[in-house]
């Protein structure tokens, strides 16, 4: 079975994707949820020096999503093709994330904090994320 690494689910892959199928169903909830936490463990990644992406937490929550997404009935070769884009739920979780962190325009400090504390709380995003040394 092709497995998709958590860090390459992306709303680009989204949005590129080709529905082959003329009824598309609704992105499930874990799909847009690892979606949405990859793409900010990445972003808060990049713009903080002290923490990465776990690429093997990353990993699992591919895994489990892949094998949910194969459950619930998707192509586990091209699910996203029977899906309808989720970019709007994506965008709407992202604004959310930035408002509750106060994000607008913050610098790496902020944006720093913002990870530890989701790391605190153990959310998805958190989980994704790990402490490096300087």
């Amino acid at each position: 079975m092709n497995r998709i690494p958590a860090y390459l689910l992306s709303a680009s892959v989204m949005a590129a994707a080709t529905p082959a199928m003329a009824e598309l169903r609704p992105a499930p909830d874990y799909f847009i949820g690892a979606l949405i936490a990859t793409e900010i463990a990445q972003a808060i990644a990049i713009n903080c020096p002290v923490l990465s992406v776990n690429p093997q937490a990353a990993q699992k929550m591919s895994e489990d999503v892949m094998n949910w997404l194969a459950e619930d009935g998707f192509d586990e070769a091209d699910p996203t093709a029977e899906m309808e884009n989720p970019n709007d739920q994506l965008n709407a979780l992202q604004a959310r994330f930035m408002d509750k962190h106060q994000l607008a325009g913050a610098g790496a400090d902020k944006v720093c904090a913002a990870g530890k504390a989701e790391m605190a709380d153990e959310t998805d995003i958190g989980n994704l994320l790990v402490e490096v040394a300087q």
